[in-house]
């Protein structure tokens, strides 16, 4: 994973660079095909502003952009809060593809049909009344 962090109008203290770097780490455990982050620190005025640009392998780019005034490291927390819920979302919708959870609700409706039927009666015959 290549990790870039650029800032704007503002130069980025050491303390703030490591920050910012343990905390989109962390970012690899919600999704493993990360290609690349770029995270741009922008301070303009009272306002910190922090993006996070992700480019995961053959699902393209996600953008996550937060405005704080408090501190730069609220702004850096709160953007990193949103990139997870991004990751979290995309990982769902690639586990949940081809049917997966259609065939389990197929099952289980397979089963409950079964079991109120009697001893003697099949499947077929249950569906068809």
């Amino acid at each position: 994973m290549k990790l870039t962090i650029v800032a704007k109008h503002a130069k980025i203290t050491d303390a703030i660079k490591e920050y910012a770097e343990d905390k989109v780490e962390r970012l690899e455990r919600f999704f493993d095909r990360i290609n690349s982050i770029h995270v741009t620190l922008d301070k303009q005025g009272d306002s910190n502003r922090c993006e996070i640009e992700i480019a995961a392998a053959r699902h393209g780019h996600f953008v996550a952009s937060v405005t704080n005034t408090e501190d730069i490291h609220a702004a850096i927390d709160l953007c990193l809060d949103k990139s997870e819920r991004q990751l979290k979302k995309l990982k769902e919708k690639i586990r949940g593809h081809k049917g997966t959870d259609k065939r389990k609700k197929l099952g289980r409706d397979v089963k409950r049909q079964t079991q109120r039927l009697p001893k003697d009666e099949t499947y077929e015959d249950a569906v068809n009344e």
